[in-house]
């Protein structure tokens, strides 16, 4: 039997992939493919995963392949391979490394020479057709205006602090969205995940600070010690994202002294005990009372997926659901 393959992607990536290359290439089997919606988390996607494997023969062993290292479809595809012989992710799937792998699945290829048959189709596929690497040097500073605004104003006044760029409410936390859009819009270096139950959680933690990007550190930490670091002379100065899977984390982190001016919520998963205030956020009555406290203290509230997107106020979203 042959490799089972499973695409991973954010929306429907994944089945269009799959359908696109089976015009080229005929139907497969032992390949499946899931999606992530809006309102799901990592945890959603590992029992999707799980739901393609009972119906795949995984005998010769098992290839995620997924669109962006960091992103929700590989952190949940990374929990499931862990401590698995022959049982592997390769990030950045396109058509030709999909025509490529199952070509090469019908040679009796080993998984190890699979594997690296996709990391070769893929790099090899993207091409320019007038830039040529070796010929042409891109313009190293590509800083805007709006960049060297941001900078004065993050260097000033925080000589004895850390800079909290941005503080995120995303119960996924580090995923896709904040590995590359968030850290490129405010150039971070350091994610530091502010949760006390995944602090304590040393597989969940494990796979936190292995999933950024090269040139990107990862700390998880419980409230208190997060208190400790914002005040450590150490990182005077030094810009960071925190994230947070909840709002109540973040009164306690503001409570215990260190300054949050604004709070960007990106994704709340919906659960049997919470109302839907956008497609991406859903808030229960803790979540609620949290946000109230934080509106009172002068904190600007907005709900924001990447960079690009409009800005909504969060607490006009919670009382369209409280009048609804």
């Amino acid at each position: 039997m042959t490799i089972a393959i499973i695409l991973g992607a954010h929306g429907s990536v994944s089945e269009q992939l799959l359908k696109t290359t089976e015009m080229i290439v005929g139907k497969q089997k032992n390949v499946a493919w899931i999606e992530l919606l809006p309102e799901e988390n990592t945890e959603i996607l590992i029992k999707k995963y799980n739901t393609c494997l009972l119906n795949l023969n995984t005998n010769e062993g098992v290839l995620f392949l997924v669109d962006t290292w960091g992103g929700s479809p590989f952190n949940a595809a990374h929990n499931i391979i862990l401590n698995k012989e022959k049982y592997d992710i390769v990030t950045g799937v396109n058509i030709p490394m999909l025509i490529e792998i199952f070509m090469a699945r019908d040679e009796s290829h080993t998984f190890q020479e699979l594997v690296q048959i996709a990391l070769k189709s893929g790099n090899e596929s993207i091409k320019s057709v007038k830039y040529c690497s070796g010929t042409n040097q891109l313009d190293g500073d590509q800083n805007t205006n709006k960049n060297k605004i941001l900078r004065s104003l993050f260097n000033k006044n925080n000589k004895n602090h850390m800079v909290i760029c941005l503080a995120r409410i995303d119960d996924r936390l580090i995923h896709g969205q904040v590995v590359t859009r968030w850290v490129k819009e405010y150039n971070i270096t350091r994610i530091i995940v502010v949760n006390d139950a995944v602090s304590r959680d040393t597989i969940r933690k494990t796979l936190l600070t292995q999933v950024t990007p090269p040139g990107i550190t990862a700390h998880v930490l419980d409230i208190d010690k997060t208190i400790r670091v914002y005040n450590n002379p150490k990182y005077a100065g030094e810009k960071v994202i925190m994230l947070f899977t909840n709002p109540t984390d973040i009164v306690r982190l503001i409570e215990g002294g260190v300054p949050i001016n604004s709070v960007n919520v990106g994704g709340m998963a919906f659960y049997k005990d919470k109302k839907q205030i956008n497609n991406a956020i859903s808030v229960n009555n803790i979540d609620i009372e949290a946000f109230k406290k934080l509106d009172q203290y002068g904190i600007e509230l907005e709900a924001r997926k990447v960079p690009s997107d409009p800005s909504l106020k969060i607490m006009k979203l919670i009382k369209k659901i409280n009048h609804s």
